[in-house]
């Protein structure tokens, strides 16, 4: 009996610490009026008050609205139309027009960027802010409700598929490779089918939510030139250091791009490659 109690619970451990790592790297999002903002150089956070911390500019300006910076105060001015909001760092007293409103957290710098916490100053120029915890995404949304498209999926819109997430309504394939001692996964994308431009950014969210923000970058910024049928991208191969494998992204000549990612320590043979130009990154 004791050795069977023993086994559950190991067992149990073991699909914990798989879950965990499957999802830890689910990356924080902004998305405003429906459209996902992008942050270059610095990533947003949640700091110790349980606050959505956003480099101040990125957000800003997506909502229409203009950032002043003032550093000798350490102030950052935001002005929309009619609307000014006025954030000191280190200080949670700040201003909309003049009139002291208190936070429950404060701005602050960090990578030589301004953040402040989304939900006051999103509210503050008027906006509807909705946070969205099972994916980690804020919603912002300055459209009245009758204009609001079902373009910001929410609660349930993103699913788990072969251990990667992507959007419940995605056309991309996602399958678990059968019997293969090389490929433990294969996704393809292809421009036949609809929408391939959204097939390209829920391929990027799904290498994001698996491998993190940088290697989704190294795979978009290579499918990028894909557009059209017959746009050539030459095959590339992308080592994931942190769980020692590879993805390889075929060479794609006609409508079909097709990415496998390969078993965790195996190290493809270059030799096959002869004629054709193979990537490596280390």
């Amino acid at each position: 009996m004791k050795k069977i109690v023993l086994f559950i619970t190991v067992s149990v451990i073991m699909l914990m610490a798989f879950t965990t790592t499957s999802f830890a790297q689910l990356p924080l999002r902004v998305v405003v009026n429906g459209d996902r903002v992008n942050f270059p150089d610095a990533e947003p956070f949640i700091d110790d008050n349980g606050r959505t911390q956003v480099p101040v500019r990125f957000v800003s300006e997506a909502l229409g609205a203009e950032v002043d910076w003032e550093g000798k105060t350490k102030t950052v001015t935001i002005s929309q139309g009619d609307k000014e909001i006025k954030i000191v760092i280190g200080k949670k007293e700040y201003t909309i027009n003049g009139e002291k409103n208190l936070m429950d957290t404060e701005a602050l710098l960090k990578e030589d960027r301004t953040f402040v916490p989304v939900r006051f100053v999103s509210e503050g120029l008027g906006a509807r802010v909705d946070w969205d915890s099972a994916v980690r995404t804020v919603y912002i949304d300055t459209r009245e409700k009758g204009d609001i498209k079902d373009d910001t999926p929410k609660d349930g819109s993103i699913i788990e598929k072969n251990g990667y997430l992507v959007p419940n309504d995605t056309n991309i394939i996602i399958a678990k490779a059968q019997e293969s001692k090389i490929v433990e996964t294969s996704i393809s994308i292809n421009v036949l089918r609809p929408n391939f431009e959204k097939q390209k950014e829920d391929l990027v969210f799904a290498i994001e939510s698996k491998f993190g923000k940088d290697i989704a970058n190294e795979v978009k910024k290579h499918i990028e030139p894909k557009k059209k049928r017959w746009d050539y991208i030459p095959e590339k191969y992308i080592y994931v250091e942190e769980t020692k494998q590879y993805i390889w992204i075929s060479e794609s000549e006609t409508a079909d791009v097709s990415i496998d990612i390969l078993v965790p320590g195996y190290v493809p043979n270059r030799s096959q490659y002869n004629d054709v130009v193979v990537e490596w990154e280390n």
